[in-house]
């Protein structure tokens, strides 16, 4: 039923909802031979977890990621660890209340970033129904690949807009098969846990 439910709700909108699902993203590489990838995302689900919120989006039909099918493509799951608070919050240049991982699948070969930053969160006029999440700048890094993958980005800033529509369902069974997805094609398990330094901040 979850598998079901994940795959259908990709199609789902949001009536009245404020805040568009999806958006773009963008990682800039800091090497002499990095580029700038754009990632352009059509829908975004989140979950509500004891300790933080899973948003998930992803450009790779929910069925090639659980049959483990899929060429091309990405995956971008953001941990939203803390949010802040509109003139309460002191925002610090080493702040991080953003946990990050980002799959970018090519040709086949697999590449795995992960990093932290901070980020601004934004909900709708559906209350946590529905959330925004503005990148301001968060570092990301390669961790792991497939032998054939090669990482034009690492280190590089990730920056950008996206929303998310509240379905625990769908965002926990997408995390689930891409995190599924990457140990299979990697050959082993690979799902970093977010930054230590991210849970030293304060609330």
């Amino acid at each position: 039923m979850i598998r079901l439910a994940a795959a259908a709700a990709l199609a789902l909108g949001c009536a009245g909802c404020s805040i568009e699902a999806g958006g773009t993203v963008d990682a800039v590489g800091a090497g002499d031979t990095a580029i700038r990838l754009s990632s352009r995302f059509e829908t975004g689900t989140f979950a509500i977890e004891p300790a933080q919120t899973t948003v998930v989006f992803s450009d790779i039909p929910y069925e090639d990621l659980a049959r483990g099918t899929a060429r091309n493509g990405r995956f971008l799951h953001v941990e939203v660890l803390w949010r802040p608070r509109p003139g309460k919050t002191p925002i610090e240049p080493s702040s991080t209340n953003l946990s990050i991982r980002f799959v970018v699948v090519s040709n086949g070969e697999v590449g795995v970033y992960v990093g932290g930053g901070f980020g601004f969160i934004r909900a709708g006029r559906a209350g946590d129904g529905e959330i925004e999440v503005d990148i301001t700048g968060s570092s990301i890094s390669l961790v792991d690949k497939t032998p054939g993958f090669v990482d034009l980005l690492s280190p590089a800033e990730m920056t950008g807009t996206l929303g998310a529509f509240e379905n625990a369902d769908n965002a926990r069974a997408t995390r689930r098969a891409a995190s599924q997805f990457v140990t299979n094609r990697l050959g082993k398990v690979r799902w970093v846990g977010m930054p230590a330094a991210a849970v030293t901040n304060a609330r």
